[in-house]
């Protein structure tokens, strides 16, 4: 059986989450119409989510900072609008054997070598280390090692503001759009 996170993602980031080790079995993909990438295209996740007012709002993936000297800097946030300079551009591996894609990232030459992973406390981010794998499934993006699709929440309390990405969150519904 695999190990499972079921820690839930109440609270904002913090200074002191962990990043998500994974350990056991991969949880296997859920079922429904997996998106078909191709991994020599570099590509925008552009999410449609609800805002902090109610308001469906659509744009893209963004690291909150571009380095360790913005709080939480390594966070991924939602931001709405058009892709513009700072959207982080996935390449997404072939996929495995259950199906799922290890997304790499490269944002800017400084950041290069980063892919999508999991704090502990299920918030996404760009790691450089712990293999953790996600993969769209109709319209909702999903990790290799937590149940139910990633979501995201508004946080400003002690940290940078943002629409902060998630686990156990209000789902968005996403696709991937290449990135030129």
């Amino acid at each position: 059986m695999s190990d499972i996170v079921e820690e839930k993602t109440a609270a904002g980031p913090s200074e002191d989450d962990a990043p998500f080790v994974p350990s056991g079995a991969p949880m296997p993909l859920p079922a429904g119409s997996a998106v078909a990438t191709d991994p020599a295209v570099w590509y925008h996740l552009k999410a449609t989510w609800t805002d902090d007012r109610g308001r469906t709002a659509t744009g893209y993936a963004y690291p909150i900072g571009e380095n360790a000297s913005s709080s939480f800097w390594d966070y991924v946030c939602l931001f709405a609008g058009p892709a513009r300079a700072g959207a982080l551009r996935f390449k997404l591996s072939e996929p495995d054997d259950e199906g799922w894609s290890r997304w790499d990232i490269h944002d800017d030459a400084a950041n290069d070598g980063y892919h999508l992973s999991c704090k502990a406390t299920g918030w996404l981010y760009r790691a450089s280390a712990y293999d953790v794998r996600f993969r769209i499934v109709d319209g909702h993006l999903y990790c290799n090692y937590w149940s139910g699709p990633v979501g995201s929440d508004y946080r400003s309390f002690l940290i940078s503001a943002g629409q902060y990405a998630g686990m156990d969150l209000p789902p968005f519904t996403c696709e991937l759009e290449p990135a030129g």
